[in-house]
């Protein structure tokens, strides 16, 4: 009896395990054939890639550019502090730069020697601007019908911040019985600090060179000495060839 009791026992489980085994194989089977399926093909972009390579060789194009360009740097003249209007051109005002690129107009090195002593400033030049020949002319600005005058700078008769290269025009003040007299047009040459006491004055002041007409020159003096002058400023950054140098007929504010 017990043994015919095991047999059935023993053939259910035979076919549970048979069913078993089908499923796993059927798994496995599924399985394996999964990484066997060919994955999509990778998109190509050929216009990143063309992109990519422009880039590359632009890249390198201006890497060697700017290498030719630096070695073509050439030594030119460079002003190391400001000269005024009119003002000879010395070694000691100039210094040196390496610099590239065409139309600058600017003056090599080696030709300072053609400029110190023998030229002057056109118009004011400021340091650190490269010196160019249009700045420059050959005479100093002091032809025979002008003259230099020193105008000590009071306040409140002349503008504030007068420089080099402003053209200005001098006028005799007028009181309660004699009208202003417009005497001349001119030119500021420079503005310089003077030690205390000059022109009768304790304290240093401001005293510009201005350049006027040689006809007028000693009626300019004496209203600076009066203190009757007063000053208009008309325009900046003028140059000496530019400036208009005039007498004028006076009589008007």
């Amino acid at each position: 009896m017990t043994q015919t009791t095991e047999q059935p026992r023993s053939r259910t489980g035979s076919k549970a395990d048979d069913k078993a085994r089908s499923a796993f194989g059927r798994k496995g089977t599924a399985g394996a054939q999964r990484p066997g399926v060919p994955s999509p093909p990778k998109r190509r972009r050929p216009a990143l890639t063309a992109l990519a390579v422009l880039l590359i060789v632009g890249g390198a194009a201006l890497a060697g550019l700017l290498a030719v360009r630096m070695d073509s740097r050439e030594p030119v003249l460079v002003v190391n502090q400001q000269i005024d209007v009119g003002e000879q051109i010395t070694l000691e005002m100039l210094s040196s730069t390496n610099v590239s690129g065409d139309g600058l107009n600017a003056i090599p090195v080696d030709q300072a020697d053609q400029i110190a002593g023998k030229l002057y400033a056109r118009q004011t030049i400021y340091e650190g601007q490269l010196l160019q020949t249009e700045l420059l002319r050959k005479t100093p600005p002091l032809e025979g019908d002008q003259a230099q005058v020193g105008v000590p700078l009071s306040s409140g008769k002349f503008p504030p911040g007068l420089r080099s290269g402003d053209a200005v025009r001098l006028v005799r003040i007028g009181d309660s019985q004699n009208a202003s007299e417009a005497l001349a047009t001119g030119l500021v040459l420079e503005v310089t600090k003077t030690d205390a006491g000059a022109f009768g004055s304790s304290q240093k002041t401001s005293v510009a060179t201005i350049l006027v007409p040689a006809g007028v020159a000693d009626e300019i003096v004496s209203a600076t000495g009066t203190e009757e002058l007063g000053m208009a400023l008309t325009a900046r950054g003028v140059g000496v060839d530019e400036a208009e140098i005039q007498e004028l007929s006076g009589g008007g504010n």
